[in-house]
């Protein structure tokens, strides 16, 4: 095993953090659900995204990437900017489901691999 310093830990949880803290803010209310919440889920998933390709972490960026596009794809359908029916709000549903499922696992996993490869001192 390698020796890995608590930096390689740490910015990946915090990231893992920082966007499950997002995504319950505007469950619980602080932002104001409507129409606009696919929308407001859309810029957590995507700034999400880039922090993961940030640090490295693809498999996790390509998730929420997924579920940046599923949450876009439900927001413009149902907010009318583009009338796509009601199987592309199913879609985006689904997209979003898998990137936000995906992405919690896969970000789990990528911490989990760093945390074994630490050596005790």
């Amino acid at each position: 095993m390698e020796k890995v310093r608590l930096r390689a830990i740490l910015i990946p949880l915090g990231l893992f953090v920082l966007s499950a803290g997002a995504y319950w803010a505007v469950l619980m209310g602080v932002a104001p659900l409507g129409l606009y919440a696919p929308l407001i889920f859309t810029v957590i998933a995507g700034v999400t995204a880039l922090g993961a390709v940030k640090i490295g972490a693809w498999a996790p960026a390509l998730t929420a990437g997924i579920g940046a596009l599923g949450f876009a794809l439900a927001g413009v359908s149902l907010g009318g900017i583009l009338s796509l029916g009601g199987s592309a709000v199913f879609i985006g549903a689904v997209l979003a489901t898998i990137g936000v499922l995906g992405y919690t696992v896969s970000m789990v996993y990528h911490i989990g691999t760093r945390v074994y490869s630490v050596t005790p001192a």
